[in-house]
């Protein structure tokens, strides 16, 4: 009886855990139809770009060439390999490229724009950040303190319009971002969009 007993604990105990598992995300170019951010809860990047590749003129191997080559030209610049090609492909009439990038400020320094990543908690923050935050639970808007009372949270500055996808759960989300689910906002344009989440 013991036995039986110890044996439904550790098989229970087993189920707890894994059930606990917080889920990887990856973006493949099947499940990619827009402009896609994704970062990794290590701090990676995963960009998706999706463009239209319908003109008879255009060669897939020409740019998957100039692409490796600025990739290339991006890492010995840096002196190692911050920045790696994940796929290039033609999906539907359009071209889906997904770059990895290490951190942030590769992704920021490789695409000349401005962007930031960094823990909810930090002080003198180089950025002017919005007032106003949407409570993503609860959907009504919070002042900045309250956004960024929670040092366990991580913030995500973009100025492009993406498809804005974490590996964890959204918080807050400035005002000119529109949720798209737990872990997932778009962002509208180049204005600033802040996304304050857990990993």
């Amino acid at each position: 009886m013991k036995k039986v007993l110890l044996c439904a604990f550790v098989l229970l105990s087993f189920i707890l855990l894994n059930g606990c598992k917080k889920q990887d995300i990856f973006l493949t170019a099947d499940d990619v139809t827009n402009n896609t951010f994704l970062i990794k809860r290590d701090g990676s990047i995963y960009a998706a770009i999706v463009e239209d590749f319908d003109k008879s003129y255009y060669n897939l191997s020409e740019l998957n060439e100039f692409v490796a080559k600025e990739v290339d030209a991006y890492n010995k610049k840096v002196g190692s390999e911050e920045v790696t090609i994940e796929s290039l492909e033609l999906k539907n009439g359009k071209v889906v490229l997904i770059l990895r990038y290490s951190k942030m400020a590769h992704y920021s320094e490789f695409n000349n724009m401005p962007a930031a990543y960094f823990g909810a908690g930090t002080q003198n923050v180089a950025l002017e950040l919005p007032s106003q935050y949407v409570d993503a639970k609860k959907n009504v808007a919070v002042d900045k303190d309250t956004a960024m009372k929670n040092s366990k949270n991580k913030v995500l500055v973009l100025y492009e319009p993406y498809e804005i996808v974490v590996e964890g759960d959204i918080k807050f989300h400035s005002e000119n971002a529109k949720l798209l689910g737990s872990n997932k906002v778009s962002s509208m344009n180049e204005e600033m969009t802040v996304v304050i989440y857990r990993p």
